[in-house]
């Protein structure tokens, strides 16, 4: 997905000239990603993999997550940024449509999609939100509470059974 969202990012850094996009993480995509974004300029800035107790630090920087993925499960970076009041822009996969359930948690574009995800972005990014609404409705209160979420799904996974096994 990320080579979506350098695609996207072209048509961004023309309509919004003065937004950054800062891709944090690597993967086995991040070499192609380098040369996509290359004829982007300093619009875009690629900063690898960062240590978990940094990614407070990222959400708080960031204006808007956006998580172009072909396929998920439920993923943490979401509700990482929810429970930091960062808005959303994703890809319609797996979990992250229970995530984003309301126009003020961010939008839902397809996969595979980088001009729809060019216009949420665009949208999305000069749009005036609450940043305390978006952690209340979205994290339910916070990175305590998320967690607290996140450990009752997993307690859940562990003790459900498939097929009568465990």
């Amino acid at each position: 997905g990320v080579l979506d969202l350098a695609a996207a990012w072209a048509t961004v850094a023309r309509e919004l000239p003065e937004a950054t996009l800062v891709v944090v993480g690597g993967g086995p995509a991040a070499d192609a990603l380098k040369t996509a974004v290359a004829p982007l300029g300093d619009s875009v800035r690629l900063v690898g993999p960062q240590p978990l107790p940094k990614v407070p630090t990222w959400m708080a920087a960031c204006d808007l997550l956006v998580l172009p993925s072909h396929a998920e499960g439920t993923p943490n970076v979401v509700l990482e940024a929810l429970a930091s009041g960062r808005r959303v822009v994703a890809t319609s996969v797996g979990g992250i449509p229970d995530l984003i359930t309301r126009p003020e948690l961010g939008e839902l574009v397809p996969p595979r999609a980088p001009d729809s995800l060019a216009t949420a972005i665009v949208r999305a990014l000069p749009t005036q939100y609450a940043p305390a609404t978006v952690a209340t409705l979205g994290a339910r209160g916070g990175w305590d509470a998320s967690a607290a979420a996140l450990y009752e799904v997993l307690v859940g996974a562990a003790s459900a059974t498939v097929n009568g096994t465990p």
